[in-house]
């Protein structure tokens, strides 16, 4: 079939070395993606700053990638505001924050217009009385005589910023829309002049979580090959969304101190597990010197001999060693350095991800089989699973038998046969079933009657009801199969 693929003219081989991010971002207010409430009233907020009516300080909130730094920038930009921008994580000490905040929020500019304080990432700041730095962020934005603006990832989760919230207006980033980000996205490609299928570009918009920042990345990692296909984009998987499991990465595959490695591992934002995952994903990806991925490997693999003997014995003591190993040991087994190259998602967790729909149906067959046969549904997956579908596919009688034994879906029968539940074939069968049921019931019915001396006319009474209908208001109770081997329908 195919692929429906946007051509332009030929475009040159070498690309910019320019990050798009910097490249592509928007030079007004008009170029902003997504969120346009919060677009809106923040325009307003810095108009009103600009007419010389003081406004409570905004609190810009939510996850990373939105755009919540570069809506700051662009509000500066409009009101022609020079910006006085700082970290939260790079003060965290009363003192600290005073001076070089403090002072910012009480002078005007050189050109005696207002100065945008812009606060970075605040939730960052220690919250301990001990440093006061929540405290006297606080009293800075209590008594500003200039706009001030603060970000931070989560708001409401961080119990130090409870001290903040009556003294902001706090603005919530939401995750922009993936047709949004889709959208920009096309057109930046159509200026930079590269192939793409329109639909990799959805899914590589889904895929993105809401972050335009990370979907760009990837945008510009892909292109560097040329043409952007469903093929390259389903390479990436998902995106870990949390910043720090980077950072956490970087550490390893370019770190040297040992130290800030496992200092780095102890901040990540992800489990000793999954970051496992990670390391063990881009080892091959990040070392290209077939030595030096060996020795990441060796040490690599006994961390994951320490964690087996942690499953077997209960002793997590061995913690320490694995984690070690895993992190800083794979760090300090490369003997070459190494250039920037974008970390992949576990592959292996993305299939998990994309089968678990799969995975749920052959459970939930496995458990019909095996509450009929007296089988556990594991072994009927592993071992009669593959044979059912034989015998599903090659006979109709099989089929039909089988789907009213076992009361299949028709979503269960469509993949046992190989194909789609709106087919014909998975029609006609269910619907056949159906009445095999409805007949065995009846023929049920018919047997218990006449075992019990009930006059044959009568017993044709009771077999000619429906399945829900009662005789004298309680049903009587079929005989219990013997719990032998089952037999199908129709024998």
């Amino acid at each position: 079939m195919a692929t429906n693929i946007t051509t332009f003219p030929l475009f040159p081989t070498m690309r910019s070395a320019e990050i798009w991010t910097e490249k592509y971002s928007p030079r007004g207010l008009d170029g902003f993606v997504g969120n346009p409430e919060v677009v809106d009233f923040a325009a307003r907020w810095a108009g009103a700053w600009s007419e010389g009516k003081q406004q409570q300080p905004i609190l810009l909130f939510g996850q990373t990638g939105t755009g919540k730094t570069c809506l700051a920038h662009l509000l500066a930009r409009a009101n022609g505001w020079q910006v006085f921008e700082i970290n939260a994580s790079d003060f965290r000490t009363k003192d600290m924050v005073e001076r070089l905040a403090g002072a910012a929020a009480q002078n005007a500019s050189f050109s005696g217009r207002p100065r945008l304080v812009l606060i970075d990432e605040v939730d960052g700041i220690s919250g301990t009385k001990e440093r006061g730095g929540i405290a006297a962020v606080a009293q800075v934005i209590k008594t500003s005589q200039n706009p001030v603006i603060l970000t931070a990832n989560d708001l409401y989760g961080q119990k130090k910023l409870t001290s903040l919230r009556s003294h902001v207006k706090p603005l919530e980033f939401k995750k922009i829309n993936y047709l949004s980000i889709a959208k920009r996205l096309r057109e930046i490609l159509a200026e930079e002049k590269i192939e793409f299928d329109p639909e990799a570009v959805k899914l590589l918009a889904k895929g993105s979580g809401g972050d335009f920042r990370g979907a760009l990345l990837d945008l510009q990692a892909l292109s560097m090959d040329g043409e952007i296909t469903q093929e390259k984009v389903e390479t990436l998987g998902y995106r870990e969304r949390q910043e720090k499991i980077f950072k956490v990465l970087g550490s390893v595959f370019h770190g040297t101190d040992i130290r800030e490695i496992r200092k780095m591992r102890a901040s990540s934002d992800v489990g000793n597990d999954l970051l496992k995952r990670w390391i063990e994903e881009n080892i091959p990806r990040q070392y290209t010197g077939a030595e030096d991925i060996a020795n990441a490997f060796e040490r690599f693999s006994k961390a994951d001999i320490y964690d087996g003997r942690i499953f077997r014995r209960q002793h997590y003591g061995f913690l320490r060693y694995s984690g070690d190993l895993m992190s800083a040991g794979v760090a300090l087994s490369r003997k070459n350095d190494y250039g920037w190259s974008m970390y992949q998602f576990p592959t292996l967790l993305s299939k998990l991800s994309r089968s678990s729909s799969l995975r749920a149906m052959k459970k939930e067959i496995g458990l019909k089989v095996g509450k009929k046969t007296h089988s556990s549904a594991r072994d009927i997956i592993a071992h009669d699973l593959e044979y059912l579908k034989i015998l599903v596919s090659q006979s109709k009688n099989y089929a039909t038998a089988f789907t009213a034994q076992f009361e299949f879906s028709d979503k269960e029968l469509a993949y046992l046969l190989g194909t789609k539940p709106e087919t014909k074939k998975v029609k006609t069968i269910i619907d056949e079933a159906a009445r095999l049921r409805q007949e065995h019931l009846v023929e049920k019915r018919k047997t218990f009657g006449l075992a019990h001396g009930i006059r044959e006319e009568e017993s044709e009474s009771l077999s000619n009801e429906g399945p829900e209908e009662k005789t004298s208001g309680k049903e009587p109770e079929t005989p219990e199969e013997p719990r032998g081997q089952t037999t199908l329908f129709g024998h």
